[in-house]
């Protein structure tokens, strides 16, 4: 078998003949990012031979690298030893692994203020004392103690559960505090007396394709205890839902995605305890929410059949899970719910975020749902007909796809404005600190600004008609120099590219079209909508004049805006802490429409039309116009 040594770190594998050369990384703990999903065409796995042969197979995508570069995705490792050299094998992990609290959200059980009733109750029983004539076990002594809360269901019991069983009837005569979660016609035993903390934690958590949230809460009153957020581990292996299905379909690699998921959730779950001093066996329920793809790829299920025709996802409405499962570490017996899908494309997310908004509570008023992410989720409707459809983004609104982007955590530029006269960026840095990268809210800023400058033409390109000291033109090519070597954080100049700009554009245009398509099928404009959510982690540092600027969002007065932050992890925690939320979302899965736009011919107009800015039709934007 060949050995396989990679540069600089100096690990050495060894590996069969023939094997890709990204299983050698992988194997020595060095994984590189695949933000194409291994397909070879985005060249971020690049890597330069220096001992050996490596080949790519006839047949592979082109590649603009030098002869001696190879895509590790792609090539093979040949007959005799190989020595590669990488020097970003860790891709850009300092902003994938950074977690930074978002801000906390305390949830609203409205409408008429809900009573509390958490998926996971704790319970104050009287179990009573063995008696040698009776014939009953301890399990059967605590189930009589638990028929009047659980009436006609059957008790489950887990196996750590019944290994607690016996010591804690009796360490205080049978006064135990016993955390249950009800299923159906199943009432889940999940924790007996453990801790101070025990059966009172529940955890919400956002999965989404680029940044993974994760809440804690007291199910005793509701406060919200701490909230992180991180980067999902997965875009090592694809920057999007498509990227990710065509990375899970090689040997191995589906289980490697599922593992990539769990690690990420779990990182957050271990800082927020660690702050917290909690254990993980006190949190005893979990409410998940992710949108189609991201949830199969938690669960190992395979997810081929969700890119091709008809686009069938193995489930939508999963059923409850234990957290052991899915290897979250959480309580042993600890139950996840996970949010019901719609369709092949619109997910939990958006069903556990429409429970922030008043769309779903019989209001005659239509309104525009807009979750703006990796995938752009769009539901249009009343209290009467909700129609919903999914775009493919792309990650630039988080700050993927951008050479110096980010999320929107500590160090990202999150503000831009550009002089007139030279172009020159000042800008606005989360946490005051000297920038790191920029996020999305901060490139949809930049996009703006340059654009009403003249920088900018509409076709996204930088103008090249007057000089700028901060538009630097390479032949064909031009970049935007945001921040120098010596004002960012990194000690390396911040730019933009024109390509960076390309796919915000792409972006935006595809969100915006989407919206276009659902107004049309349902016989009306922009001007008849009474309101116009906007959903999304970076929303809070969104700028509406600048986003209407480009063409994301349709040019409406400000007052019809209103923004929700990550309404994913809101809808979650409501989730976690209300049944009639529970039932609310059930319901309003049943009747949401999926409409499929790879079905829908007028799309591909419409977003063709899209990709100017603001627009082809000058007088969708009157205001942008005028400005």
């Amino acid at each position: 078998m060949p050995v396989v040594t990679l540069e600089p770190s100096g690990k050495t594998v060894r590996t069969d003949a023939g094997a890709p050369l990204i299983d050698a990384f992988r194997l020595a703990g060095e994984p590189l990012e695949t933000p194409c999903g291994g397909q070879g065409t985005c060249g971020r796995c690049a890597v330069r031979l220096i001992a050996g042969d490596a080949p790519e197979p006839p047949g592979s995508p082109p590649a603009d690298l030098p002869p001696e570069m190879r895509r590790a995705c792609l090539a093979r490792v040949g007959e005799t030893d190989l020595t590669v050299f990488h020097p970003e094998a860790a891709g850009r992990a300092e902003d994938r692994d950074e977690e930074s609290g978002d801000p906390a959200f305390t949830p609203d059980l409205s409408p008429a203020a809900l009573a509390l009733s958490p998926l996971a109750e704790r319970l104050d029983l009287a179990v009573s004392p063995p008696r040698p004539e009776d014939g009953l076990s301890d399990a059967d002594r605590l189930q009589r103690a638990l028929l009047p809360v659980c009436g006609e269901a059957e008790v489950v019991f887990s196996l750590p559960v019944l290994r607690a069983l016996p010591d804690a009837l009796r360490r205080r005569d049978g006064r135990i505090e016993a955390a249950v979660v009800r299923e159906g016609r199943l009432l889940h035993v999940v924790d007996l007396a453990a801790g101070a903390g025990a059966g009172r934690i529940g955890a919400a958590v956002d999965l989404g394709t680029t940044t993974v949230s994760v809440q804690l809460l007291d199910l005793a009153d509701g406060r919200v205890l701490a909230t992180r957020s991180g980067y999902n581990d997965q875009i090592a292996c694809g920057q999007d839902v498509i990227s990710r299905i065509n990375y899970a379909a090689a040997p191995g690699r589906l289980a490697e995605l599922q593992a990539r998921a769990a690690a990420s959730i779990n990182r957050l779950l271990r800082r927020m305890r660690q702050d917290l001093g909690l254990a993980a066996a006190d949190v005893v329920c979990a409410v998940l929410s992710g949108n189609t793809v991201m949830l199969h790829l938690l669960l190992g299920i395979p997810p081929e059949y969700l890119r091709l025709a008809p686009y069938t996802p193995a489930l939508l409405s999963i059923p409850p899970l234990a957290a052991a499962e899915l290897g979250l570490h959480l309580h042993p017996g600890a139950r996840v719910h996970c949010s019901p899908a719609v369709g092949s494309y619109v997910g939990g997310d958006i069903t556990a975020g429409l429970l922030c908004t008043e769309m779903t509570d019989g209001a005659a008023e239509i309104s525009l749902y807009i979750d703006i992410g990796t995938n752009g989720e769009i539901v249009l409707g009343n209290g009467d007909f909700l129609m919903a459809c999914a775009c493919s983004a792309g990650p630039a609104f988080e700050g993927g796809g951008i050479d110096c982007g980010m999320r929107a955590a500590d160090g990202a530029i999150a503000a831009v404005r550009a002089d007139g006269a030279t172009g020159r960026a000042s800008y606005t840095v989360i946490g005051a600190g000297r920038p790191r990268g920029i996020c999305g809210s901060g490139m949809i800023d930049l996009m703006a600004e340059l654009f009403r400058h003249g920088w900018l033409e509409p076709s996204g390109r930088l103008s090249r008609a007057r000089p700028s000291p901060v538009i630097v033109a390479e032949g064909r090519r031009a970049r935007y120099l945001l921040a120098g070597a010596d004002e960012g954080a990194t000690g390396r100049p911040l730019a933009v590219s024109e390509a960076d700009l390309g796919n915000l554009l792409r972006a935006k245009a595809a969100v915006y079209s989407a919206c276009t398509l659902l107004l049309d099928q349902a016989g009306i404009g922009f001007d008849d909508l009474a309101r116009v959510y906007v959903a999304g982690g970076f929303g809070r540092h969104l700028h509406l004049e600048n986003a209407v600027t480009i063409g994301l969002l349709p040019d409406l007065p400000p007052e019809r805006f209103r923004y929700l932050g990550n309404a994913s992890l809101k809808g979650s925690s409501l989730l976690l802490l209300s049944r009639a939320h529970r039932e609310r979302q059930k319901a309003l899965a049943r009747r949401m429409t999926y409409v499929n736009l790879s079905h829908e011919p007028a799309y591909m107009d419409h977003y063709t039309a899209a990709l100017f800015l603001p627009h082809t039709d000058a007088a969708r934007f009157p205001s942008v116009a005028k400005r």
